[in-house]
């Protein structure tokens, strides 16, 4: 699962997408998120089907259901903008730990969906290097999964960085107020 990310390198998204951003290391569902569809635009963190008669604020979607779930059935693909992601690893029942898993401060993309309401985030199980903390990550996409996913709905192969970092954070993190590079600082 993503239910929180991180998009704070303000210049290399500037020089790579053309887009000026605010940054953030705290990105919660509701927000509004910077999404490639493929012209860069902010858009709402948690999708609702069109035929939903309140909101559902879907904000992740299984890869391998995707195309199954209704409430994905009339959604188009998207790109999702990050510098990383927090997972948080269960130690028994009631603790839980966050991590921040990221590429060297590099821009990292991930597939979504979206419709006119909102957007999710794809996500797939999680690589064996992440494993021991969650089961699910984000689906990333390399620059030849971007032009597919984008073209094509589809995903011919899956791209796995070598580079993924991992480290734990503070409890700072878990509240959603807390927006500031300190979330990101390793513990």
């Amino acid at each position: 699962m993503c239910g929180r990310f991180t998009l704070y390198n303000k210049k290399k998204v500037a020089d790579k997408i053309g887009f000026d951003l605010k940054p953030s290391y705290n990105i919660v569902p509701s927000h509004d998120i910077l999404i490639l569809t493929p012209k860069p635009i902010l858009f709402y963190w948690g999708l609702s089907p069109t035929w939903a008669n309140k909101p559902m604020n879907l904000i992740n979607a299984r890869i391998e259901t995707l195309k199954e779930k209704p409430a994905f059935k009339k959604t188009k693909p998207c790109i999702v903008v990050s510098n990383g992601w927090y997972e948080w690893k269960k130690l028994n029942n009631s603790e839980k730990i966050p991590f921040f898993i990221h590429d060297n401060n590099k821009i990292i993309y991930f597939a979504g969906v979206y419709n006119e309401i909102g957007c999710s985030i794809i996500t797939k199980e999680a690589s064996p290097s992440l494993a021991n903390i969650h089961h699910r990550q984000p689906l990333i996409l390399g620059k030849k999964e971007r032009l597919c996913w984008i073209r094509e709905f589809e995903i011919n192969h899956t791209y796995e960085p070598q580079k993924l970092q991992c480290h734990r954070v503070g409890n700072y993190v878990n509240s959603p107020k807390n927006n500031d590079p300190k979330c990101i600082d390793s513990i």
